[in-house]
């Protein structure tokens, strides 16, 4: 085989690929052989007729493809091997010449990543302390949550018809207002009339300028009113930027809140416990928890970013493409789940599909950069976990499922391959993010003043095990989702968008134990419909080598 490699822009390399004349003259040989068995000439038996005989009657180009379909994909294979090359992607192939055979091959491939002075990246450990007026801001969001909507306490009024009625107030912040509404953009409606539509001042969400109109008005009442949108007014979707839009409102109900006292009855009723002071302390430590575990995946999102921009990678397009075919599946499947189908999705959001892809490729595109920076890390700092180790885990937690509802279900589970690939992905994670913690905050740890899990009391039941990085309060060591070909686990999406890592909005899951995530697969097993590796390989996606399928041409 000729071959020469030329490396191009984006992680590309082609290919330049000629067969010697031995090679095709032996995969012209071949291809007589096997071509001979399966036709028939007049006066011979079948797969007795000479070669000759055979080529006057079919033409030699029945050889030739047969020969040169087996002898490109063979030269193709030794070609990656021969220079250690990972396709990523579908090649693309021109036929240079027949006979002999010749052809170039162009394929996305692996890319080099030059990862810089990853390990001088330096974050600052966060400080996870609770303040007492977050307790106090917590307990008044729990009080107002108790408290019942009640019509606003006022005088008499001279109504119509020289008639007394209850006085009519004004909205204020916090007050529960009851409107119709109609928006229009010139001429044409902007979205479909509301009636009856619910909000609290200061706490729905609403527009600004929508919400200091409504304040403006008296049960009953109405108002039209324009509100032009900046072109970068960056407070209000990117849709309504350098728009005109006009309302009309009319305010048909308003309610306020009959605070309810902050005392014992409100801890009964609110939290199930006997004391204001108990509440309190409740509120102090779940708030805690939820600082910790925030506070330390603040420091890994920071510490990946850094790390991600020290680093050079020229990225295939191709694989940036399965990227957002990914989180473009994944949407598809929440849509579903939610009862619309994608097509109805796009109609409502005004976009095509390719709009769409466009739109998820950014963050595509970064989550990619982080995972590819961090299987390197975790390649120079030897982060890996052993099946030993595995084996191990396993052992412990299907020991366990003596307390379990079904204890012979939930041992099968914990031993099967499916969740053995998702707690490798675990334990390398957490590891990984310990580790980067370790380089990044020169060993000091990611948090200080985190909270740590109390012991448990005498003959009470055991409490789940701590996180890994007990140093950093004992927070959970919380991986993000997305994963390439054949590597464990990452935390590709730690960085994304500021996106917090582990920041469960159940406070108690969000830094309890390292194995959250195992106990929520046996609850729910494996979705349905989950493809493994293998199956994934089989279908024609990158396998677990990072190489792909036999290509076809």
């Amino acid at each position: 085989m000729k071959l020469t490699v030329e490396r191009l822009p984006e992680s590309r390399v082609l290919l330049d690929i000629a067969a010697d004349e031995n090679e095709f003259a032996l995969a012209m040989d071949r291809a007589y052989r096997r071509v001979g068995k399966q036709v028939a000439v007049p006066g011979f038996r079948k797969g007795k007729a000479p070669r000759p005989m055979i080529e006057r009657l079919y033409g030699r180009g029945v050889f030739l493809e047969e020969a040169n379909k087996g002898l490109m994909e063979d030269l193709y294979r030794r070609a990656i091997e021969e220079h250690e090359l990972r396709p990523v992607g579908d090649p693309e192939v021109e036929l240079v010449a027949a006979e002999p055979l010749a052809f170039k091959v162009t394929l996305p491939i692996y890319p080099e990543i030059e990862l810089g002075a990853y390990a001088d990246v330096r974050v600052e450990p966060v400080d996870a302390a609770v303040e007492e007026s977050a307790v106090e801001e917590a307990l008044e969001q729990l009080r107002r949550a108790q408290s019942p909507w009640v019509d606003p306490a006022g005088g008499l009024e001279v109504g119509a018809d020289l008639v007394l009625a209850p006085s009519s107030r004004t909205p204020r912040e916090g007050d529960q207002v009851t409107i119709d509404y109609t928006v229009r953009e010139g001429e044409a409606p902007a979205e479909e009339a509301v009636e009856d539509a619910v909000f609290v001042l200061g706490e729905s969400g609403l527009l600004d300028q929508l919400e200091e109109r409504i304040k403006g008005l008296r049960v009953g009442e109405s108002a039209a009113f324009e509100i032009a949108f900046g072109e970068d007014d960056e407070s209000v979707d990117k849709d309504l930027r350098g728009k005109t839009l006009f309302y009309d409102v009319t305010l048909k109900g308003l309610k306020e809140r009959d605070l309810v006292p902050l005392d014992d009855d409100l801890a009964r009723e609110a939290a199930e416990v006997e004391t204001l002071d108990e509440l309190r302390r409740n509120l102090r430590n779940d708030l805690h928890q939820r600082k910790t575990a925030e506070s330390r995946a603040d420091v890994v999102n920071r510490t990946i970013a850094a790390m991600a921009e020290a680093a050079t990678i020229e990225m295939p397009a191709a694989m940036v493409d399965d990227a957002v075919g990914e989180d473009l599946r994944a949407l598809r499947g929440r849509i579903t789940r939610q009862g619309l189908s994608f097509e109805a999705y796009l109609r409502l959001a005004e976009q095509t599909e390719e709009e769409l892809r466009q739109e998820l490729r950014p963050a595509a595109e970064r989550r990619l950069l982080n995972s590819l920076v961090l299987r390197e890390i975790a390649k120079r700092e030897e982060v890996a976990v052993e099946d030993v180790e595995l084996d191990a885990e396993v052992d412990r937690l299907a020991a366990a499922t003596v307390s379990a509802p079904d204890p012979k279900r939930a041992e099968e589970l914990y031993r099967s391959d499916y969740f053995r690939n998702v707690l490798r992905s675990d334990l390398f994670d957490r590891r990984l993010s310990d580790r980067l913690v370790e380089i990044a905050t020169e060993g000091r740890g990611a948090v200080v003043n985190g909270w740590v899990e109390p012991e448990p009391e005498p003959d009470a039941a055991p409490a789940s095990e701590p996180a890994t990085g007990a140093g950093d309060g004992g927070e959970a060591a919380a991986a993000a989702s997305g994963t390439l070909p054949g590597q464990p686990g990452d935390l590709a999406t730690a960085a994304i968008d500021g996106e917090a890592v582990g920041a469960d909005p159940d406070v108690a899951q969000a830094a309890a134990a390292a194995h959250d995530r195992e106990n929520q697969m046996v609850a729910a097993q494996a979705p349905e419909g989950a493809v493994t590796p293998e199956e994934a390989e089989a279908g024609g996606e990158p396998g677990t080598d990072g190489s792909l399928p036999t290509p076809t041409y």
